[in-house]
């Protein structure tokens, strides 16, 4: 009786599970204080988390479906069929606080080990070169005249592009969507050229299959730090597809900033000779540029606005008129807040909005040729 009452103390305490949990706090903790040192940071970018990616990427492009998804699912399964089974145990067995004491232990496990592979894995990215730094283009402050010059440059460029797109009879696009992935990693090779940081396999992006998911948590797409995987909303208007696809392809050629890989995906997307991706990478600019000379310059962005042709402000508002009807929800509001303290924590101090410096990038770089067209 003795010995029994012994082991099952021993269990209860349930050791494994508390070592492991705090060996995920230790390593995540780690790497948080590492952060102070640049080298420590690119030493674990360039021998763990890049060489993961590689093989992990590499590997998983032989699977059709996305990996990351089939993660996802077996988490949130196991994770229900794991509270499912507390409770049946907590309604027939006594030792009820044992019992949650060791589902709080389990639980703070699989959190623990979830968020140090994600700061081992993705926190060095945000130390590694910038893209700007590597690539030489000014991502520094503009003129509200430079600002206007660009955007009303974009706003030209989606007119011409959005014309050259195959529509069927209602106006929607003629494109399937598989084929739009299939043609992404030779679209990204025009913007590896020009900048050879960019330089990587060609892997193809994965489409999710639970999209509306996505589109509910105000996602169009993620690069996924544990397969390697870049995946896309498949839900989501088609239009922006082929942008949202070059940008997941920018993070796993190793950018890390949001700003700058909305610059890469449209980069390449207007480098490329499909109509579509011409178009895609157009509109995107043309919505972050436009959105940043509304704050700016009202007047200005109202005579650039409606300048766009009707079938260019007829997929924004398609496109608008999707994202409306996720808007203000709990899941949306929760996985927002979510997002922004995670670029908070990785450097990204604007958050969210750090999708808008994008501009700078943008306006810079294609200044010249907006000055030209002009005349």
């Amino acid at each position: 009786m003795e010995k029994l009452e012994k082991r099952l103390r021993a269990r209860d305490f349930a050791p494994v599970r508390a070592a492991l949990l705090l060996l995920g706090l230790l390593i995540a903790l780690s790497v948080q204080l590492l952060r102070q040192s640049e080298g420590a940071m690119l030493w674990i970018y360039s021998h763990i988390s890049r060489p993961y990616h590689a093989f992990m990427s590499r590997l998983c492009s032989h699977f059709s479906f996305s990996a990351a998804e089939v993660f996802y699912a077996v988490l949130i399964i196991g994770l229900l069929a794991y509270l499912a089974f507390v409770i049946v145990r907590l309604i027939r067995r006594s030792g009820r606080l044992l019992q949650l004491f060791r589902c709080v232990i389990t639980l703070g496990m699989a959190a623990a080990l979830f968020w140090a592979g994600l700061c081992v894995l993705w926190t060095p990215y945000y130390s590694a070169p910038s893209f700007s730094g590597q690539s030489g283009v000014d991502d520094g402050p503009v003129e509200v005249s430079e600002l206007a010059a660009v955007t009303r440059y974009f706003a030209a460029l989606a007119n011409e592009y959005a014309e050259a797109v195959p529509r069927t009879e209602d106006g929607s696009w003629d494109y399937d969507r598989r084929d739009i992935l299939e043609r992404a990693p030779e679209v990204f090779d025009a913007a590896a050229e020009t900048f050879p940081c960019l330089e990587g396999e060609d892997l193809v992006p994965k489409g999710i299959y639970f999209s509306t998911i996505m589109s509910y948590l105000d996602f169009t797409g993620f690069f996924f730090p544990f397969t390697g995987e870049a995946n896309v909303n498949m839900a989501s208007p088609v239009f922006l597809l082929p942008s949202t696809a070059e940008h997941e392809i920018a993070h796993q050629r190793g950018v890390a900033a949001e700003q700058e890989c909305n610059f890469v995906a449209i980069f390449a997307c207007l480098e490329s000779e499909y109509a579509d991706y011409r178009y895609a990478g157009a509109a995107l600019g043309y919505i972050y540029l436009g959105n940043a000379l509304s704050g700016a310059d009202r007047e200005a962005w109202e005579e650039v606005y409606y300048s766009l042709s009707e079938t260019v402000r007829r997929d924004f508002s398609e496109n608008n008129a999707y994202w409306d009807q996720f808007e203000d929800s709990a899941v949306q509001s929760a996985s927002n807040s979510v997002y922004d303290s995670f670029l908070k924590s990785n450097g990204q101090e604007l958050g969210r909005q750090s999708y808008g410096k994008c501009v700078d990038l943008l306006t810079h770089y294609y200044l010249d040729a907006a000055l030209e067209a002009a005349g």
